[in-house]
């Protein structure tokens, strides 16, 4: 079935090309190291005392003059009746709030991306996961006169294919201080526990909220509220707040854009190699075996997912010997109250939850959960690229969005279909044309659907709000290893993310990617990168960067130059060109490819590309797919292309 490795690419988004890490050099001291590093508490600094709605909190003393505040709370803790419903107000407190130390990830399979020990198979962190981060310049408080003028706010969504991942990953000093902003993380719920969408728990909910599934947007939404009411005790300016995500972070930040309930909260959007992808309800909750009609896509019949709620629900029985096997389960299902399936969910634990969830797929490192479901409150009914079409229907405000040139370079370079392993550790492509003309097509699955796709919707939908696009094309790994890294990864998944931390020894660490020669390179791109974040932070334009010394960034277009390239001075820096792949293009190339020998090749191709993927559906077209280049392809069902990712 297509869905059980529906994330093999998401390897990658996860884990930020880390499946070469252990392929390719001896790093498990390094991943030991990160994996088993306690967690520092700092020294509270008395001058970062803040007073907030909740009470009084204390920092500390960062670099680069900055102060930091490390794991307030913004939400109840979603335990216990709290699972699976909307986020609760925080309860005041007395004493004064030490806020030195990060708090725990969210509960989710241990990958290193958790910053939290563990190791592979544990199940780490929290339901008690509910905090934020914070860094701001401490220039506001050693000049008085300088609080009068508020920041912009910067609030980061960490990525992990809303499955993995940790505030905590992230440290926010260099942007806060060289950008002069105040930098916020938080932590949201993840897996079956941030989206989970069941007809028992749906019909006991007491708001649209709880009924909606969509529990980890909800949190997301909760702590841009909590910004509204306390983030100019810290120097921010609520009037000014700049959501930026990468990966699961980027496809969130289109989240907020879609959903009236986040109307207000921000101002300006930056998705980074986001997806345009949401989910129906019905596909989240029912079985694998079960059809449904999607009348946003052709009226095509479309299966629920592998790990939906009712497939979790069916597991569960069968691991709880309830049923005997899975048709058991679901007969028994169809037979039990509300209030047995609700009783029998909320006993489980969250490690129960994730491990289950977990089981039902094939890809065991990642299992992506049917994600921003279209409930018809939390996110409208309608998908993206309807929705995006129309001018009052979204929150239209000035947006970034891009995706790096050779995104899935990082999952193909652990796929045996492409690549080989030399004495079992060292990968070889195969063929390398074949490699880089795959690699090209992945890629426009990223740039279509994610970024040209939803520009032009929406500039045509409100011209007067403008959106950028980009590429980022950065690619001088090293080539002196055995293997060549430019050639294998390329510019993939997750690089940017140094570049716009100005972090390539501390939150990524991963030292191998950056060789001593690049250096120069890599330094300047991410001062241009940052500077470009940053004046867009301050003014909705990334312009001419935020010292006004850079090549101008102008807005997306349908015609001439209409992106900014992102690369290092010695392979062009950083510059607009015209970019405009799009889902019509990809299709006509996969019809027309004649190095496609196989039809069902080509009807693979065509369903990893527009159904079956991390990345939008919204493009499917049943009937194109049945006729596909001539020869059609009917007699492949498209849910059959098992290991599909």
């Amino acid at each position: 079935m297509g869905y059980k490795k529906v994330l093999g690419i998401m390897l990658a988004v996860a884990v930020v090309s880390i499946g070469l890490i252990m392929s390719l050099v001896d790093s498990d001291a390094d991943l030991d190291a990160m994996a088993t590093a306690p967690v520092t508490a700092f020294k509270a600094a008395p001058e970062s005392v803040r007073s907030i709605n909740n009470g009084e909190v204390i920092g500390f003393a960062d670099s680069n003059n900055t102060y930091g505040w490390l794991g307030i709370p913004y939400a109840a803790p979603p335990v216990g009746p709290l699972r699976w419903r909307a986020p609760q107000p925080v309860e005041n407190w007395t004493d004064l709030l030490a806020a030195i130390k990060s708090t725990a990830p969210c509960t989710q399979h241990w990958t290193f991306l958790a910053a939290t020990p563990g190791n592979q198979g544990d199940v780490v962190g929290s339901e008690d996961c509910l905090y934020l981060n914070i860094w701001a310049p401490r220039r506001l408080t050693r000049n008085p006169s300088m609080t009068q003028r508020k920041l912009p706010v910067m609030l980061w969504i960490h990525g992990g294919g809303n499955t993995v991942g940790s505030a905590r990953f992230y440290t926010g000093e260099n942007i806060a201080a060289q950008q002069q902003v105040i930098f916020v993380s938080l932590n949201y719920r993840l897996g079956p526990l941030g989206w989970f969408n069941q007809s028992a728990l749906r019909r006991d909910a007491t708001t649209l909220e709880d009924a909606s599934g969509n529990y980890g947007l909800l949190d997301i939404i909760a702590g841009l509220q909590w910004v509204q009411t306390n983030i100019e005790a810290f120097g921010g300016d609520p009037t000014n707040v700049t959501v930026f995500g990468e990966s699961a972070g980027g496809r969130n930040i289109f989240g907020l854009v879609a959903s009236p309930l986040a109307s207000g909260l921000f101002h300006k959007a930056i998705s980074q190699s986001g997806s345009s992808r949401t989910e129906s309800m019905a596909s989240a909750e029912l079985f694998t075996d079960q059809l449904y009609t999607e009348p946003f896509s052709g009226d095509s019949q479309q299966r629920g997912w592998p790990n939906s709620s009712n497939e979790i629900l069916a597991k569960l029985l069968v691991k709880l010997g309830i049923a005997n096997n899975m048709d058991e389960a679901k007969r028994d299902i169809s037979a039990m109250s509300d209030k047995s399936i609700a009783a029998i969910l909320y006993q489980q634990s969250a490690e129960t939850l994730i491990n289950v969830s977990m089981s039902l797929v094939e890809e065991q490192t990642m299992p992506l959960s049917p994600q921003l479901l279209r409930d018809g409150h939390v996110l409208p009914k309608e998908p993206l690229n309807r929705l995006f079409a129309k001018a009052d229907s979204y929150n239209a405000v000035p947006m970034i969005m891009g995706a790096n040139r050779d995104e899935d370079k990082s999952a193909m370079a652990n796929n045996p279909e492409f690549v080989s392993l030399g004495f079992g550790v060292l990968p070889s492509i195969k063929d390398k044309q074949l490699y880089q003309r795959y690699s090209d097509y992945y890629a426009d699955r990223w740039h279509s659907t994610g970024v040209s796709q939803m520009a032009r919707l929406m500039t045509a939908a409100n011209p007067q709000v403008a959106i950028y696009g980009y590429r980022f094309d950065w690619d001088e790994t090293p080539n002196n290893w055995p293997v060549n890294l430019p050639e294998l990864v390329g510019a993939g998944h997750g690089l940017e993310v140094s570049f716009v931390f100005n972090d390539f020894a501390g939150g990524l660490r991963l030292p191998f990617l950056y060789g001593e020669d690049s250096l120069p390179g890599r330094q300047a791109l991410s001062t241009a990168i940052m500077n470009y974040w940053g004046r867009f932070a301050h003014n909705g334009a990334p312009g001419k960067g935020l010292l006004q010394q850079q090549p101008e960034w102008t807005a997306w277009q349908p015609t001439g130059d209409n992106i900014m390239v992102l690369d290092s001075p010695a392979d062009g820096g950083w510059r607009m060109e015209h970019y405009y792949p799009s889902p019509e293009a990809t299709m006509q190339r996969i019809e027309s490819d004649s190095a496609i020998r196989s039809q069902k090749r080509r009807c693979k191709l065509f369903v990893e590309s527009f159904l079956l993927s991390y990345h939008s559906s919204d493009y499917w077209d049943p009937e194109r797919y049945a006729n596909l280049a001539g020869h059609g392809c009917s007699e492949y069902d498209p849910y059959e292309f098992d290991g599909l990712f």
